[in-house]
């Protein structure tokens, strides 16, 4: 019987090969979306389960109140707060501490910019990482020990042995290698290049190279405190312990602004699509965005799926007679209905197999790394069975009501008069959804474009400083001096400087500036560079000079430069009195303003302007910054790669022209091409559903058709009679959309500091689009329609 089945359906989906077409490829284009959500979350599902002793294991969490009753959550807790757990509490079987610091290191070959972080001995007893080289219980045991990843090993070492290596930090000094991790088990939230024996960090805090943190409770975003508690010890033991010190710590507490501070305890296996925090610690997902995808997934499947369901009875109201005949043969309903559901699950597996391929096609393009990574997309057993299933899940949800709808058929009325059969609630439910489809289509339209043209705003409108002709080098500061001496005799090098973090994107860090001793401090952002910055990046000075040059670094560090929005702050009244005034930084260091300049977008044309400092300290330089002549071959940077390698011959040069370091860091491009992949997909599915409609309609109306054609109508008359409806569910859904479109995009562009208007040019062009769209489909089955020979549709009359 199910081999007859299938024989049915294959012939039914060969003769109509169009309607196949369609079917499959709207069905398909649709569960691409879906599997690339499926493969997302099951990626995202995969973290953290190669830990021993994931049912034991806790990380402590803060949460902080603040005057306005506004409370905030951070993953992060104080460095003491792991002693205090540890000496109070006698319900902990391990303890760990993860405290980041970033920081160049070098072997004195290589030199490589590392995500690392110090840690207690215990690490390796609460995380399944595993170590190739070395003891995991005495690894980080000593002060100045570090253990690397195999990939920073192999870096830095190639294929020699790094146990017993030395690696020097610039600002941390030298670490000796006592082990090497193995390949990790599986993915974690916790991935870091190195992590350095926590036993280092009281010498470094009393020689200065550390900011004195250990017994500091009023850091709270500097470490991450994990737990394994004993065996007997249950989760509500450890809440009330953290409760107890988190109660006598406010009481005991004089920090400003926190009207309640306390712990709170997070499962090792509740971090993964957690509640977003604040200081998070490596990729624990975002639990909005993953149900705002599987919300996106599910509409655009359930859209396909009526699509499907609106074509299914349209084509199928031309086997009415075979369902009749095959009923009055003997044949009953559930024989009929699992007919139509085998073609149903046949129609969503070569759907599958076509989604497959697309979703092998879509593989590494920019709007599917947004969804998903590409070394997510392998098709191993357990995803195929998951992909099965969904397959199986939409051919049902696809299938059962056309179904259901058809094999009801009575035989005398469709044997009789096919037309008067009516479906699914009617013409108006029909017609209800095919509006919601064009309105959600048109909306997405007038916001990925309105998305486009304001970052293509922000990529060619003026920051406040030179982006065209820049190169950005990422140095240690050790090295810059001779390379930035070599630089400058390049010819097409018009000047060179060295600064601290990259304009554009983030800051160095935040400052508190007082105006004198005893006043009220004042938040600034702020740089390190040194005095050629200005001239290298076009920054305009409204008074004063730049930094004075001075042989002595401690002396250069005594004069800053401000931008002009630091001044009203300070209660300065121009860039001109400003100059020669003394101000205190970090509550303790005098320095005095050397000269004010011009507002410019250091954080980005998004975010308003912000005060700003600028100071030198050489130490603190990461990058060069070099200025070059405007008319220079693009093999140019080759030459600057070159000068790169006499200095460093070992070393991968990182050099980049800044205007495409900047757009590259928007990270905008795949977001685009992402909203521009869902948008061609939602107005794809919402014609093949306005194609389902015209179809019914036609299909329904043949006979009067050929009596008006017989009568005298014209071809244009008949084609004007029935796109009438079709073209006001149109105008219907355009009325609806317009204004929610530009809603929705006027709230979107309020995020911004620099921003575009909607203009009438953005609705009219994305109406103008769907309307296109909608007219070709509609137009092209109507004339077939309308053109007919009458005599066909009469035949039996």
């Amino acid at each position: 019987m199910i081999r007859n089945y299938l024989k049915i359906a294959v012939r039914n989906l060969m003769r109509n090969k169009v309607f196949s077409f369609i079917n499959i490829f709207g069905l398909g284009l649709s569960m691409a979306v879906c599997l690339l959500v499926i493969l997302h979350v099951k990626d995202q599902l995969s973290y953290d389960k190669f830990h021993p002793q994931p049912g034991r294991t806790y990380r402590i969490i803060s949460n902080i109140t603040n005057k306005e009753g506004n409370t905030s959550t951070f993953a992060s807790t104080p460095l003491p707060l792991a002693d205090k757990l540890a000496t109070d509490f006698s319900l902990i079987e391990h303890l760990t501490r993860i405290y980041p610091v970033d920081a160049n290191a070098t072997n004195g070959v290589k030199e490589l910019r590392l995500h690392q972080a110090f840690t207690d001995s215990n690490f390796f007893n609460i995380f399944g990482y595993t170590l190739q080289s070395g003891n995991s219980h005495t690894a980080l045991t000593s002060p100045n020990s570090i253990v690397l990843s195999k990939e920073i090993a192999e870096k830095f070492f190639g294929n020699s042995n790094a146990m017993g290596q030395v690696l020097t930090f610039s600002e941390l000094g030298d670490f000796r290698v006592t082990g090497v991790m193995n390949k990790p088990a599986g993915k974690s939230h916790v991935e870091k290049d190195a992590y350095l024996s926590m036993s280092s960090v009281p010498l470094l805090e009393k020689t200065g190279k550390l900011s004195a943190k250990l017994r500091q409770w009023n850091n709270i975003t500097d470490a991450y405190t994990y737990v394994v508690l004993k065996p007997q010890v249950k989760e509500k033991q450890l809440s009330q312990a953290v409760t107890t010190i988190s109660k006598d710590l406010v009481k005991q507490s004089t920090l400003t602004g926190k009207e309640n501070y306390a712990f709170s305890v997070q499962p090792l296996n509740k971090i993964i699509l957690s509640e977003e925090m604040n200081a998070p610690l490596g990729n624990t997902g975002s639990r909005g965005k993953v149900i705002a995808e599987i919300v996106i997934a599910l509409i655009i499947l359930l859209s396909a799926c009526f699509n499907y369901t609106n074509l299914s009875v349209a084509r199928s109201l031309k086997r009415g007679k075979e369902v009749g005949i095959r009923k009055v043969s003997g044949a009953v309903r559930s024989q009929v209905f699992t007919q139509f559901v085998i073609e149903s699950l046949l129609t969503a597996f070569l759907a599958l197999v076509l989604a497959w391929l697309m979703l092998n096609i879509m593989k590494g393009q920019p709007f599917a790394r947004e969804i998903t990574s590409a070394d997510e997309l392998i098709l191993d057993a357990g995803t195929c069975v998951w992909f099965l299933l969904f397959s199986l899940f939409a051919g049902l949800l696809a299938g059962v009501l056309p179904a259901w709808a058809l094999s009801s058929f009575k035989p005398v009325e469709v044997l009789k008069n096919l037309s008067t059969v009516k479906l699914f609630l009617g013409n108006n439910f029909r017609k209800s959804l095919i509006v919601v489809q064009f309105t959600l289509s048109l909306v997405a339209t007038i916001f990925t474009l309105t998305f486009f043209r304001q970052f293509d705003y922000m990529d060619n409108a003026d920051p406040g400083y030179r982006q065209d002709h820049v190169i950005s080098i990422p140095l240690a500061a050790a090295g810059q001096p001779l390379l930035k001496h070599e630089l400058e005799q390049l010819n097409g090098v018009t000047s060179v400087a060295a600064i601290s973090t990259l304009p554009g994107r983030e800051v160095t860090g935040r400052t508190r500036v007082r105006s004198q001793p005893g006043a009220e401090p004042i938040a600034m952002d702020y740089y390190f560079a040194d005095p050629g910055i200005f001239n290298t990046l076009h920054l305009s000075l409204l008074a004063g000079t730049s930094f004075p040059q001075q042989a002595d670094s401690a002396q250069a560090e005594q004069y800053i430069v401000l931008n002009e929005l630091a001044l009203q702050p300070l209660h300065i009244t121009s860039p001109q009195a400003a100059i020669g005034k003394s101000i205190w930084i970090d509550d303790s260091v005098q320095v005095q303003i050397a000269g004010v300049m011009k507002n410019f977008s250091h954080r980005g044309l998004a975010v308003p302007f912000i005060p700003l400092v600028m100071r030198q300290k050489p130490a603190a330089y990461h990058y060069l910054v070099v200025s070059t002549a405007t008319a220079l071959p693009a093999s140019f940077l080759k030459s600057v790669e070159s000068t790169w390698k006499k200095q460093f011959p070992n070393q991968p040069f990182e050099g980049k022209w800044l205007r495409e370091d900047w757009a590259g860091g928007n990270k905008v491009n795949g977001t685009v091409g992402m909203l521009g992949f869902l948008t061609l997909i939602t107005i794809t599915i919402a014609s093949l559903g306005l194609l389902g409609m015209v179809i019914y309609s036609t299909e329904t109306r043949r006979k009067e058709i050929g009596i008006r054609k017989v009568m005298g109508a014209s071809i244009a008359i008949i084609m004007a009679l029935l796109s009438r409806s079709f073209l006001k569910l149109l105008l219907i859904a355009g009325c609806i959309a317009l204004p929610i479109g530009y809603l929705l995009g006027f709230f979107f562009l309020n995020i911004f500091a620099n921003r575009i208007t909607i203009g009438v040019d953005i609705l009219l062009i994305s109406f103008a689009v769907m309307l296109l769209i909608a007219l070709m489909t509609i137009i092209t089955q109507i004339y077939r329609v309308a053109a007919a020979n009458p005599v066909n549709s009469l035949r039996s009359e």
